[in-house]
């Protein structure tokens, strides 16, 4: 019998200050001294510029003006949502697709990628188009819409701290403000659900992803919009997905649009899991479901690149954040079927079945009694996983092809950027071309280490260090695998943000924006059009650019400047 959950509210601390400046020495000591000193001053320099959270009044039913706390930064959110789809919608704009070139060079072929915002092809094929004097509004609008977006979310995120025991129903109106939106952009950021709808299209005609990559369809409207990086590529998804994508494929009558409708739909269904599951999962674990749903399902991460970029992963994760929360309230059967549901759609969730039955008998049994469940759990899933592949009709294809996503070299990737350097200084020492064998070591070391580093924190999972060992090896997985794309760092950022306090609530807060901006489409072009574009224009996106960044950067550093020597005592920071 678990004991019932208890939500304390955080404490509040300030950042602890350096210890006082020992008196200089000479020589090295000396300089150790003043190093610390300027460090220390940096440190507390930086904990002043934070925002105090004030005091903290748990909701009272009735008494909260829980709307006119939500309000401002909601409307915040909802402007910038808008900005961000304007912005990405125009016929200039370098986040969604906009030509259909097919896989095949040279092909061509009538398709559309979306029903708007697609430029008029020039006169004469080929021809280079003139600047387009909105390219630089809708830079604006999207980068500045982003940057608002995460403004308002950490705002709501301190609402939902400070007032602990808010209803998360009180932030559903949020979620369907800020996703709404979303939901008319083409595929944002991502050319993937493309493929999706292809690998589709071949489902419903019997051929295999597993075996042929979407070029095998021939020139049409569905291989026309897939990357060209990926026309002879075997599907990496699991059996459960691509049969959910024939099915899209025929309800929707083949037409490759409504398949891409089809497929944004059903990421919009996975982040609605997770909308359900993730206070679920919080709340057993003792922690406040509202500080949860804000951190975790209203995260830009997941808006802007789940939804509106269509990925499957938003399933796969609405079905492991599901899984965990059933096993969790006592059902640890179901949530193995609902993991192995989700493994089946995209192979990571599948460590929500090792945990489950990792964690069967209970936090305080020893490791080899950990074993037996988790070797039965691990059969079980596998033992479904074998029956369905078989029952589609695919087999185990989409093992050997878990590997294509490292097709991408991305230099944020940290294997990926080692093995890359490696290769240009041996290449320049003289010593050959070994781009491939050094690359490939630096990632399997990376796989290796990441193998580690999950089973270290396995050893050690008991309570809610379990959820923070799924995060945190997640997260391994994504940086240390071959590639990093956003929607991948989003695995973990969920996962944590049903016990993230403290230091992990900022790791969240602070990866989750960051990893928005990895891999934006279309930087090349900007540099390109920068030397064609009115000089005006530019001058002007520059000034709304900065003045976005800026404005909350100066109000933090001004709260530093102003910082008094009470609030220096308070937040034990250095004087002067």
């Amino acid at each position: 019998m678990r004991a019932p959950p208890t939500l304390e509210p955080e404490p509040q601390t300030g950042s602890p200050g350096p210890k006082a400046a020992r008196p200089h020495r000479d020589g090295l000591g000396g300089l150790l001294d003043g190093l610390r000193g300027r460090v220390g001053h940096g440190v507390g320099f930086l904990a002043r510029m934070r925002t105090p959270l004030g005091q903290v009044q748990p909701y009272v039913a009735g008494e909260t003006p829980v709307a006119r706390l939500l309000v401002v930064p909601a409307t915040i959110g909802l402007i910038s949502t808008i900005a961000i789809t304007w912005g990405a919608s125009l016929p200039s704009s370098p986040f969604t697709w906009k030509t259909c070139g097919g896989v095949v060079p040279g092909s061509v072929t009538v398709c559309h990628p979306w029903f708007f915002g697609i430029p008029t092809p020039p006169v004469v094929a080929g021809a280079t188009l003139p600047a387009d004097k909105t390219l630089f509004i809708g830079l604006v609008a999207v980068y500045g819409g982003m940057v608002l977006m995460m403004q308002a979310w950490i705002a709501l995120i301190r609402v939902a701290r400070r007032h602990r025991g808010l209803p998360v129903r009180s932030f559903a109106a949020v979620f369907g403000a800020w996703t709404a939106p979303l939901l008319v952009v083409a595929p944002l950021f991502s050319r993937d659900a493309y493929s999706y709808a292809a690998q589709g299209e071949m489902m419903s005609r019997g051929i295999s992803p597993y075996l042929f990559g979407p070029g095998m369809i021939g020139v049409n409207a569905f291989s026309g919009l897939v990357d060209r990086l990926w026309a002879d590529v075997t599907s990496p998804y699991g059996p459960v997905f691509l049969w959910i994508a024939g099915v899209n494929a025929t309800v929707v009558g083949h037409d490759e649009l409504l398949a891409v409708v089809g497929f944004r739909l059903i990421a919009l269904l996975g982040v609605v899991m997770l909308a359900v599951f993730v206070p679920r999962l919080a709340r057993s674990f003792g922690r406040d479901p509202s500080v949860a749903f804000a951190l975790g399902v209203l995260n830009p991460l997941v808006l802007l690149h789940l939804v509106a970029g269509a990925h499957n992963d938003a399933l796969m994760l609405g079905f492991l954040v599901a899984g965990l929360a059933v096993a969790r309230d006592g059902r640890p059967g179901l949530g193995i079927l609902l993991c192995t549901i989700g493994a089946m759609v995209k192979v990571p969730a599948f460590i929500g079945v090792v945990y489950i039955g990792w964690g069967w008998l209970g936090d305080d049994v020893p490791w080899r009694s950990r074993l037996r469940p988790t070797l039965t759990a691990t059969g079980l899933a596998l033992a479904t996983m074998a029956a369905v592949s078989q029952m589609v009709g695919l087999g185990w294809g989409w093992v050997s092809a878990l590997s294509n996503p490292g097709t991408v070299r991305s230099w944020v990737d940290p294997p990926t950027a080692i093995g890359l350097w490696l290769a240009k200084l041996v290449e320049s020492l003289g010593l050959g071309h070994h781009e491939q064998l050094l690359l490939g070591t630096a990632r399997d070391l990376g796989a290796l280490l990441a193998v580690v580093i999950g089973v270290r924190l396995l050893w050690r999972a008991t309570g809610a260090r379990t959820l923070r060992a799924i995060g945190l090896t997640l997260l391994a997985v994504v940086f240390l695998g071959p590639t990093v794309q956003p929607w991948y760092v989003a695995w973990s950022m969920v996962i944590l943000a049903t016990i993230a306090e403290h230091r992990l609530r900022v790791l969240v807060i602070v990866l989750s924006c960051v990893s928005c901006f990895f891999g934006l489409p279309g930087a090349g072009k900007l540099v390109q059009q920068f030397g064609e574009a009115n000089p005006i224009l530019i001058v002007l996106a520059s000034i709304a650019i900065i003045a976005v960044l800026a404005i909350p950067l100066v109000i933090r550093i001004r709260r530093a400047l102003l910082v008094t020597e009470e609030d220096r005592r308070l937040l034990g920071v250095p004087g002067g």
